[in-house]
């Protein structure tokens, strides 16, 4: 009888973690860059909020993805950000190093901080027109963001 327990339990976790959210450069879970808003809001199942003003860059979030945080420009979906590191398409975790990042993606390029003299972006484009940005410090991923070009290489985000 236990390994019928185990084996219901071992099944529970291998069918969440098929439902697991990952960032990359197309997209963070039912939510793909390029999508209107109203496309995104129907996959989710859910509205986002708060609600972007017509023509506007906005800053918006769907409670089902508490972590991350996603641009709008002209109504459609550009970017996605998360003040940690989430689950992402390249594998990089918060306990590796700059060096290790860069061991496992060669063809990554590394820019200067703007406001952080000991951190760096670790940019790995995906083509000419997006990409996954992480954010380092003190020699770590802290921060991740991904999307379409030009707006995932805003630094400040919609200002």
């Amino acid at each position: 009888m236990p390994s019928r327990f185990l084996l219901a339990a071992i099944l529970l976790g291998a069918s969440c973690a098929a439902f697991a959210q990952t960032l990359s450069p197309d997209g963070y879970g039912k939510v793909r860059f390029g999508d209107r808003l109203a496309t995104a809001e129907k996959r989710v199942g859910q509205r986002a909020t708060p609600r972007p003003r017509t023509g506007e860059c906005a800053i918006v979030r769907f409670k089902r993805y508490p972590r991350v945080s996603f641009m709008v420009e002209q109504g459609r979906i550009v970017r996605a950000d998360a003040k940690t590191i989430v689950r992402n398409s390249a594998g990089v975790t918060s306990a590796m190093q700059v060096e290790e990042v860069l061991r496992h993606h060669p063809h990554a390029r590394v820019e200067p901080h703007k406001y952080e003299a000991d951190g760096k972006y670790i940019v790995l484009r995906k083509g000419t027109s997006k990409a996954l940005i992480f954010e380092t410090s003190k020699n770590k991923p802290k921060r991740v963001r991904a999307g379409l070009k030009p707006a995932v290489d805003y630094v400040e985000g919609c200002s």
